[in-house]
């Protein structure tokens, strides 16, 4: 099943919640645990060693999200949870030096223990993760320690192609000795980037003024060593790994960048905001801006060279992405231009859309520039103030539900999908959303027994719909799943073991499972819950 985001974070702190023996909910839960007799029981393991990990804590969480009963384990690993009702449940576990999760965890989905007749629930094997630990230091050309740096860390998406992109998910400052360390750092594939300021920097607009020997810069510098952005060295951490990843700076002549520009009757400057791009996100802001009213000109000093985006507020809001090497005037006309985008929302059946909604561009092209936009939709209508040019997947959320575009609206042409391409001066944009409401049930099957931990995934036949539709799920002990937030039209439900490291993202990966999955139809008028009249076979990888 999915992890709901409230679940997540009590998973999370379980960490700061460790009790000693056996517990269960008080009031009206303990009243039904105590009438039934049901157990969950089993052995808490290294995920890496496969050692038992005593004393850690396991819980029983119901759907959603509160704890029911919770058990420390002993020496050998082992936790018995008892007096549960006929129910489904989520099993949790946490310890320090592992990463807290729940039974069977892949990507934001894991299996729920299902107790009832015929159930075994008492030879649970659950594989906690150990941390792993990211360190090292940062120097300079002399080997001396950089203090202060900021040390980001980013992850790389599995796949690319559902609008998954390299993402910042931690950021540290070093210590007087250079050093840094990422803690608690899940397994995956990452990337790092270092912008710093040398403590002896000093900066003037002023050419005669300046010492060229102070007025120096430390471009952002990736791991390992480079400023070259394409040329940053991915770091593959596994569980339980302490991995050192040094990176060592080089100052280069700091950059000066003019640009002619004017003062608004408000007061603020008609050009304002200069942010450093690392792997397509925005990480901060750069220099100090210096503006001369007699010329005219913005002279932004000390700037590191590399990949920035500019803020332009003239007659017209538009936004810079350049790429700076060398100090000079900089051509407003010059680099990529982004522009606003208006637009409207609109429900398929005709009613009227949420009056607050989330409204996200995730670029799916390799271009240039940042790559995630999100704004508010107020009574149908949003706004995005800058998007550069590119192809873009359209989303849209209210609260923390998703609801799937179907159809995106450009001028007078309309396309099936989520998908747009931004060109400049895009006209209104029109997204026509699907009412997502129905939640499709069903069970996974192998051998004529229900299968857990397979990973479900509910194709839309029309392949323009597939990044806005599909929708994936994780078995659970008895083997039932549920697709959540499913918008009518034709799909394909197929089961695959051990599928978790299949790009489901690409439709020619996933090719050979539709001629063995179910077929399902989902309607206008279908009802919050559908049930499958068949079961999934589950397929081998």
């Amino acid at each position: 099943m999915i992890l709901p985001a409230a679940t997540m974070l009590r998973i999370a702190g379980l960490v700061c919640a460790l009790l000693f023996g056996c517990t269960a909910a008080s009031g009206q839960d303990t009243a039904n645990m105590t009438a039934t007799s049901y157990r969950i029981a089993g052995v808490l393991v290294n995920a890496s060693t496969g050692e038992p990990v005593r004393r850690g804590l396991v819980q029983v969480l119901n759907e959603n999200g509160r704890a029911l009963a919770s058990c420390i384990t002993d020496n050998d690993g082992r936790f018995s949870l008892d007096h549960l009702a006929a129910a489904k449940f989520q099993l949790t576990a946490s310890k320090h030096g592992f990463r807290s999760q729940a039974y069977d965890e892949h990507d934001d989905f894991a299996s729920s223990i299902v107790t009832g007749p015929d159930q075994d629930t008492t030879h649970i094997n659950f594989r906690l993760m150990p941390n792993a630990v990211l360190y090292g230091a940062v120097t300079d050309d002399n080997g001396d320690p950089v203090e202060s740096a900021r040390v980001m860390l980013f992850k790389k998406p599995k796949f690319s192609g559902m609008g998954e992109r390299t993402a910042q998910v931690d950021a540290a400052e070093t210590d007087d000795t250079g050093g840094y360390e990422f803690g608690n750092v899940a397994p995956g594939e990452y990337l790092m980037a270092v912008a710093a300021e040398p403590w002896y920097a000093i900066h003037g607009s002023a050419t005669e003024r300046r010492n060229n020997a102070l007025d120096v810069a430390y471009p952002v510098t990736y791991f390992d060593s480079t400023t070259d952005e394409r040329a940053a060295t991915p770091i593959e951490l596994a569980g339980g790994v302490r991995q050192e990843a040094n990176i060592s700076l080089h100052a280069v002549p700091a950059l000066h960048i003019a640009l002619a520009t004017q003062q608004r009757p408000d007061g603020n400057l008609a050009a304002e905001g200069l942010h450093q791009i690392v792997f397509g996100n925005l990480v901060g802001g750069s220099s100090s801006f210096n503006y001369s009213a007699p010329s005219g000109m913005l002279m932004m000093d000390g700037v590191s060279p590399g990949h920035y985006q500019l803020d332009l507020h003239g007659d017209s809001e538009r936004v810079l992405d350049v790429s700076l090497a060398s100090s000079g005037q900089l051509d407003p006309g010059s680099g990529s231009a982004a522009n606003a985008v208006d637009g409207t929302v609109r429900m398929a059946k005709g009613a009227g859309p949420p009056d607050q909604m989330t409204i996200s561009l995730e670029r799916i092209d390799d271009g240039p520039g940042q790559t995630q936009y999100a704004t508010e939709a107020h009574q149908g209508r949003f706004r995005f103030d800058s998007v550069a040019p590119g192809e873009y997947a359209a989303w849209a959320n209210a609260g923390e539900q998703s609801v799937p575009v179907i159809t995106i609206g450009v001028g007078t042409a309309k396309q099936v999908g989520n998908v747009i391409t931004i060109r400049d001066r895009t006209p209104t944009v029109v997204l026509t959303l699907s009412d997502a409401e129905t939640r499709l049930e069903g069970f996974a099957k192998k051998g004529g027994k229900g299968f857990a931990g397979a990973m479900m995934v509910l194709l839309p036949r029309n392949t323009a719909h597939w990044k806005a539709l599909t929708r994936r799920d994780q078995s659970d002990s008895d083997g039932s799943f549920a697709f959540r937030d499913v918008a009518p039209g034709e799909y394909t439900a197929v089961g695959i073991e051990d599928g978790w490291a299949l790009n489901w993202t690409d439709p020619a990966a996933m090719a050979s499972y539709l001629p063995g999955g179910t077929n399902v139809t989902v309607t206008g008028n279908a009802g919050k819950v559908v049930r499958l009249g068949s079961p999934v076979l589950v397929e081998h990888r």
